[in-house]
């Protein structure tokens, strides 16, 4: 086990990060937390949807990394806030970008905003992770299983890292540590320790696609749709799109809807072996889901009834 491999365990391992969170409620209001600040939620629906994002660069404004961000996406008149609105009262979550990714799944601020929404009374809280964030929501059901989050959507998600995280110049400093958090060796390695995901949390992973390509343009298909989620039955579904519109456009948004609302099971073997073959096949681009009828395509209808037979 290498330094970098052995530093992110034992930080993982730490009971209690220090990092700076904001936490809004986006809907059915716009209520605002920061570094704990208490937070009177409105409570309409019995069920609760958090938007994380992932990373995002500063290069020209560093610092704006050291302090939570709100992202376009987890704005209250947004597509995905709309979307969800519906059937969740919905938060977003933001984070410092200064600590490895790992580290931010496990720090207090992620923690105890969880555990408000589950004192509140939410009898489902899903998390709806972009990038970074989908591992975020990751490896939180992971580290704390019963936590009160009953779902997690990953949204083209570098589980098993991206070249991206390869390139050494002109990063800014103070984004470097989640920045290599991301290198593919790393994540790799990894991988190899982290915990199954309780099978009373249910999972799927948006594998996002552009056409021609094995990949969003900035993370391949088998880091969105890894194979340590394969063989516990995680099921995926193919979308059209690049990694940073995925949050916004209207045929992955009505998707992640979908998605939050179903009841999702995990897959069988056979079920796995289909969605891989079409996944990284030659059927993936005619299999994505685009903006036409999301219902229609493929990959939905063979691999059962959008994602389960039920």
């Amino acid at each position: 086990m290498n330094a970098a491999i052995a530093s992110t365990l034992f930080l993982c391992m730490m009971p209690s990060i220090q990092l700076p969170i904001g936490f809004w409620q986006v809907s059915p209001t716009n209520r605002v937390t920061v570094d704990g600040e208490a937070v009177v939620m409105k409570i309409v629906k019995t069920r609760a949807a958090v938007i994380i994002h992932g990373m995002q660069l500063y290069p020209i404004r560093p610092e704006k990394a050291a302090k939570p961000q709100q992202h376009d996406y987890q704005m209250p008149k947004s597509l995905l806030v709309e979307a969800l609105s519906a059937d969740f009262d919905v938060y977003a979550l933001s984070y410092a970008q200064t600590i490895i990714v790992d580290g931010i799944s496990v720090s207090e601020g992620v923690r105890s905003n969880i555990e408000k929404l589950r004192a509140a009374g939410y009898k489902e809280i899903v998390l709806v992770g972009h990038s970074a964030g989908g591992m975020i929501a990751r490896h939180f059901v992971e580290r704390y299983p019963k936590s009160g989050v009953t779902k997690v959507i990953e949204v083209c998600a570098p589980n098993l890292g991206s070249e991206f995280a390869t390139i050494n110049l002109g990063l800014p400093k103070l984004q470097i540590p989640i920045i290599k958090s991301l290198d593919p060796k790393t994540r790799i390695n990894i991988s190899e320790y982290a915990n199954p995901l309780s099978k009373e949390i249910e999972f799927v992973c948006v594998v996002c696609k552009v056409r021609g390509i094995p990949g969003d343009t900035l993370v391949g298909l088998d880091s969105q749709w890894p194979i340590d989620l394969q063989k516990q039955g995680i099921p995926a579904s193919l979308v059209a799109i690049n990694h940073f519109d995925a949050m916004k456009a209207s045929h992955s948004v009505n998707l992640i809807g979908e998605l939050a609302r179903e009841k999702l099971v995990r897959w069988t073997p056979e079920q796995v072996e289909t969605g891989r073959q079409i996944l990284f096949g030659r059927e993936a681009d005619m299999a994505a889901i685009k903006k036409a009828d999301v219902r229609e395509r493929p990959l939905l209808k063979l691999l059962g009834k959008k994602l389960a037979d039920r």
